[in-house]
């Protein structure tokens, strides 16, 4: 469905999967509970982990995701918005709102051009 909005979805590596609480993704970036519950090789389902994360939180949570995917042999699959968290470098994008889905690059995607074209018509501003 064209217009709809769906989240672009992450996935990384392939591994096996490990049950953690669920929780809101903010409240363990606040609490730093979930980098306690990480472990080895593990396969993680994130709904949109940049709610209630301010930029700078975002990116934390990108350096975080990165990290743990990187040393640690963990697997992301994640629902989102957010150009940070769709910037993560290595990672399979798939755009939902396509027909039929398809694989793309994060700055191909239709809600990143749009907060690139908006701050493009306001840079002066800056």
């Amino acid at each position: 469905m064209r217009g709809s909005t769906k989240s672009a979805t992450i996935c990384l590596k392939n591994i096996w999967m490990q049950s953690i609480p669920t929780l809101p993704c903010a409240l363990w970036m606040t609490t730093n509970s979930f980098s306690e519950k990480i472990g080895e090789n593990g396969l993680y389902l994130l709904d949109e982990p940049e709610n209630s994360l301010s930029p700078e939180r975002q990116q934390e949570l990108l350096r975080f995701l990165e990290d743990s995917a990187r040393f640690f042999g963990c697997q992301f699959i994640i629902a989102t918005h957010s150009p940070f968290l769709l910037s993560i470098r290595g990672a399979k994008i798939y755009d939902m709102d396509e027909e039929p889905v398809d694989v793309k690059h994060w700055t191909e995607l239709s809600n990143v051009r749009a907060y690139y074209e908006f701050f493009k018509q306001h840079e002066r501003e800056f």
